[in-house]
């Protein structure tokens, strides 16, 4: 068996370049399933995890950010609401998504990208 190794921002570098051939529809949710499904395959065939910083310290560093002290709705929810222009405190993660328009979530996946190159430089 070959040592296989990857790193999420080389996907992420490919990823912006041609987001919907990667993702389909374009929005923060599609993009967190396919991050996840693809980190479950490189488990799988146990590769390596060269990713650094760790992508895993990404959530709480847009947390942090934005001032979602303390929050559990996932980075790519932080990333629209704030796309969205939505207050910090008393958003209803449980339905908020329905009311972005589709230039809101490609904007937000622009925001991902730029978001992404500033966490590995902080």
């Amino acid at each position: 068996m070959v040592d296989m190794e990857y790193n999420l921002y080389d996907i992420f570098e490919k990823i912006s370049v041609r987001t919907g051939m990667y993702i389909g529809e374009q929005n923060l949710s599609n993009l967190r399933s396919y991050i996840g499904g693809y980190e479950i395959a490189m488990y799988s065939v146990k590769a390596q995890n060269n990713t650094a910083p760790d992508f895993s310290d990404f959530h709480n560093w847009v947390a942090k950010k934005y001032g979602f002290y303390e929050s559990t709705a996932g980075w790519h929810n932080m990333i629209l609401a704030v796309e969205m222009g939505l207050p910090v405190k008393g958003i209803n993660w449980e339905s908020y998504s329905k009311e972005a328009s589709e230039a809101q979530h490609k904007q937000s996946l622009v925001r991902f990208f730029r978001l992404v190159q500033e966490f590995r430089n902080a």
